[in-house]
């Protein structure tokens, strides 16, 4: 995994660039997208905010510390808007409402709660650590461990992030991507059986 940590617009833009080409030049326009917020609980008067916005396709991954940002990033707004990109997020109602308040729209946004829960886990809720250790590997059912409320309150604070916190969010965002990407592959793959039906089937070897 490659991970780019910022709070400069110059970079995002070139991270995005980068990330364009790599995008166009696959049949599956996919991102993965995840949002950390600068305080736990919000209220009427004091909403959360956009603390820290977390991009990733393939195994380049944007960590930008928003809320510190050096000016706004208009690119990232474009990147963002429209329907040019699926963008896969986990739980993105209050992601959606939180970037909002900072002029950021996702409208082509997917959300992986809503598409897939492993049936042999009973949990009511199911968090993006049940879904990436079934779809990715059992070791993701630990990415959260040892990062609880206190971490979570430190997203804000001035830059640059604890290690700690890097690895938090990077590692949330290409999970986000790389269970969508799986996904989609599940998927089409399913379809294509029976799109492309066959009398008979064998092995190729």
């Amino acid at each position: 995994m490659k991970v780019l940590y910022t709070n400069a617009a110059s970079s995002v833009e070139e991270w995005i660039t980068n990330a364009e080409s790599s995008i166009d030049s696959s049949a599956r326009k996919i991102v993965g997208v995840d949002v950390e917020y600068d305080k736990v609980n919000g209220s009427y008067f004091s909403p959360k905010k956009a603390a820290v916005i977390q991009l990733c396709v393939g195994t380049d991954v944007l960590v930008y510390h928003i809320c510190h940002a050096d000016e706004r990033s208009e690119k990232l707004y474009e990147f963002l808007f429209g329907y040019r990109y699926t963008i896969a997020g986990f739980c993105v109602a209050e992601d959606r409402t939180v970037l909002s308040r900072s002029k950021y729209y996702i409208h082509n946004l997917k959300d992986i709660q809503a598409i897939w829960r492993d049936p042999d886990n009973k949990k009511r809720l199911q968090g993006l650590k049940d879904v990436a250790g079934a779809i990715i590997d059992p070791i993701y059912f630990e990415m959260k461990d040892g990062f609880g409320r206190k971490e979570h309150r430190m997203w804000a604070d001035p830059p640059p992030l604890p290690p700690k916190h890097l690895e938090y969010a990077a590692r949330d965002a290409y999970a986000t991507y790389e269970v969508f990407r799986r996904l989609d592959v599940f998927e089409r793959g399913f379809f294509s059986l029976f799109k492309h039906s066959e009398k008979k089937r064998g092995r190729d070897w």
